[in-house]
Formats: C-alpha cells, sequence, structure tokens
C-alpha cells in the first residue's frame, strides 16, 4: 500500500466530490476522482487505488457494475470498495455487499463516520498486503526448498550383471515426506529403500532429511537390514515420536551378481515381486513403523530374484492416487496391471497409468516408486 494512501473517488455529482476530496486530504490521502462509471472503472485499472468511494447511481454504468467488474478481474490487485449512496434500505444494502463492495455509507456523509470507515478500510488493506507479500516470500522459499529436495534423490548407479534399478519420487506439494535411496555397499551389494514420513510439507520434509542421512551412517555399521531398521528406529524414536509424527519404510538388500536380495519392512506396504507369469508369491514382512516405540524388532526375509524378474517398491501415493471424481487408483487396479504388463520394468508405464488416471486432479499424496529387476 501506499503513502499516504491513494483515494479514488466515483460520483457524477462534483458538490459531493468536492466535499469527500476536501475530507480526505484533510487527513493527508491522495485523492483522485471520476465523474461516472465507465471513467471510474478505467481510472481503477490505471491507478490501481487503495480505497475506492463509489456512488451507486450514477449515468453509463452504475456503482453496482463497476463494483462487479472490479471485484470479478482476477488480474486485479485487492481494492476495498466503500459504496456512498442515499439509498438507506436493506435490500440496497446487501445488493451493493453482493456485487462486492466492503462498506457502506450513506448520505450525507458523516464525517467522523467517513474518516473511520477509510481508515477500518485501509486497516484491511495493509493487512490484506502484507499477508500476500509474505505468502510471495513463502513460496519462494518452498521453491528453494523443493530444489535442495532434490539433492537427496541419489544418482541410480549401473549394475551389474544384467540387474537394473529405476525410481522416481513425485511430492503432493513443494516439499514431501516421501523418500528413496540407493546405497552402494563394499561387498558388491547396495541398499535401497522407499519410505514415506506420515504428514507431507515442511515438517514431513525435514523428517525425510534426518532419516536419509540417518540410514546412510548406520548403513556402515549394520550389515543385517533388521538390525540396521532397529537402529534407525530407536533414532527416530527419540526425534519424532513426541510430535506425534512416524515413518514407513520398506528396505532391500540387493546382490547384482547373483540375484539374490534380503527384505525387511516398517509399517510399510508390502513390495511387489513381478514374475513372467504375473504376481510371485512373497514372503510376509512384519515390523512396526519407524518412531512409534523405541524398541522394535524387524523380521528379515531373502529371495532370490530370477532374471526376467522385477521387485517393486512403493508408497501409499500411489494406490491412494485420487482421479478428478475423488476414487482411489486403488491396490487392485495395481495389481491387474502388473499382472497384466509383459515388459520387465513396469515402473515406468506405471507412472504413466496413475497420470492418466489423476487427469486434472490435484495431486493429494507423496508418490514415490523403486524398482529393481534382472534382464
Amino acid at each position: 500500500m501506499r503513502e499516504p494512501p491513494l483515494i479514488l473517488i466515483v460520483d457524477d455529482n462534483p458538490a459531493n466530490v468536492d466535499i469527500l476530496q476536501m475530507r480526505l486530504m484533510a487527513n493527508s490521502y491522495d485523492v483522485i476522482t471520476a465523474a461516472d462509471g465507465e471513467m471510474g472503472l478505467a481510472l481503477a485499472r490505471e491507478k490501481l487505488p487503495d480505497l475506492i468511494l463509489l456512488d451507486i447511481m450514477m449515468p453509463k454504468m452504475d456503482g453496482f457494475e463497476v463494483c462487479r467488474q472490479l471485484k470479478g478481474d482476477p488480474a486485479l490487485p485487492f481494492m476495498p470498495i466503500i459504496l456512498v449512496t442515499a439509498k438507506t434500505e436493506s435490500k440496497d444494502v446487501v445488493a451493493g455487499l453482493e456485487a462486492g463492495g466492503d462498506e457502506y455509507l450513506t448520505k450525507p456523509v458523516d464525517h467522523a463516520a467517513l474518516v473511520a470507515r477509510v481508515k477500518s478500510m485501509l486497516r484491511i488493506k495493509s493487512l490484506h498486503d502484507t499477508v500476500l507479500e509474505q505468502s510471495t516470500e513463502l513460496e519462494k522459499q518452498l521453491k528453494t526448498a523443493t530444489k535442495i529436495q532434490t539433492l537427496f534423490w541419489p544418482v541410480i548407479p549401473e549394475l551389474e550383471a544384467g540387474a537394473h534399478i529405476w525410481a522416481v519420487s513425485i511430492p503432493a506439494s513443494y516439499v514431501g515426506g516421501d523418500l528413496y535411496d540407493v546405497i552402494k555397499l563394499p561387498d558388491g551389494s547396495l541398499l535401497a529403500y522407499v519410505a514415506d514420513v506420515a504428514d507431507k510439507g515442511v515438517p514431513a520434509a525435514l523428517i525425510m532429511a534426518a532419516l536419509s542421512s540417518k540410514i546412510r551412517s548406520e548403513s556402515r555399521v549394520h550389515n543385517d537390514i533388521g538390525q540396521l531398521l532397529s537402529s534407525i528406529n530407536r533414532s527416530m524414536y527419540n526425534l519424532i515420536s513426541e510430535e506425534g509424527f512416524f515413518a514407513t519404510i520398506v528396505i532391500v538388500r540387493f546382490w547384482p551378481k547373483y540375484g539374490k536380495m534380503q527384505l525387511a519392512l516398517g509399517g510399510h506396504l508390502q513390495p511387489l515381486l513381478i514374475v513372467k507369469e504375473g504376481l510371485g508369491d512373497m514372503p510376509q514382512l512384519n515390523g512396526v513403523s519407524l518412531g512409534i516405540t523405541a524398541n522394535a524388532n524387524y523380521d528379515k526375509k531373502e529371495i532370490t530374484l530370477s532374471p526376467g524378474e522385477s521387485m517393486l517398491l512403493y508408497s501409499d501415493g500411489l494406490i491412494e492416487a485420487e482421479n478428478e471424481e475423488k476414487e482411489l487408483f486403488g491396490s487392485e487396479r495395481l495389481i491387474r496391471y502388473a499382472k497384466h504388463k509383459k515388459d520387465r520394468h513396469i515402473g515406468e508405464g506405471l507412472l504413466d497409468e496413475i497420470r492418466k488416471w489423476r487427469g486434472n486432479a490435484v495431486i493429494n499424496d507423496d508418490l514415490t516408486m523403486l524398482e529393481i529387476w534382472r534382464d
């Protein structure tokens, strides 16, 4: 808002304009005037005043129509409008407010009432502009946070013996609480996981960053993925349990040369094993979410990923993806797609399927997938 504020008076009666202008200038406001509705509308769009005093009964275009056009133009900033009229019936007041008027003054205008209404509307204008500036600054910061979060996504390594990894994470907002990582270990195996913090936005993203760092540091200490999750869980419990946060995770250790794979899970969705005939049998994985309780044990299961097979890890944002009718993509649709997909690698095709399902619907949850497969 300007200092001093700029006020536009729109009235076809020169005597009324003179009185209002004199009173406002006496209170140190800058004033511009228009003699009819069309001129007032044009001047408002050109000068973008901080406040408009608008007569209702005018030639060419009445105050109601001026009000509707100004309030209905999304390109214009917020300009509070005080309707000034001799009409005092409640239906006229209601009509003015429904047209977009913010306040009402009746003629003849009382000086004290005029100054009070103007000050009140300018306070609202100032608060609105402040919130808008803060929102713009916050959006800039969130865009920066988005760029920073992408630094957590690993460079997917080239694997030996015809093995491959593919992964993607799409946040519902600027930043998200989903996480994946691929960590090469000294013995030629690699650690890969998908995790999901039970929230969205900035708090979830900060917890995600802490979880990522902790897993990378602890993976150097614990060779057993069950013990690794127990250690991570204790750390996350101390960090987030009091605030009510928790995280789910599914983690694998994979030896590309042999197809050997160890799996463990903490409160997460079971991964899918895709074989030539459709879906393969998976051992049941058990374990509580990270941060729920201080001491937890996690089962470790082992399978062999044969040539032509793949393992898909994913977050609940996949099956909970909503379309424009608020319908969920769902587990049944996911399983049906996996069963009938002929390619070894289904992740990218599944992502396209999710996008088609969503259509123009707003992304309602973070979505992450990680797939390991062998030629």
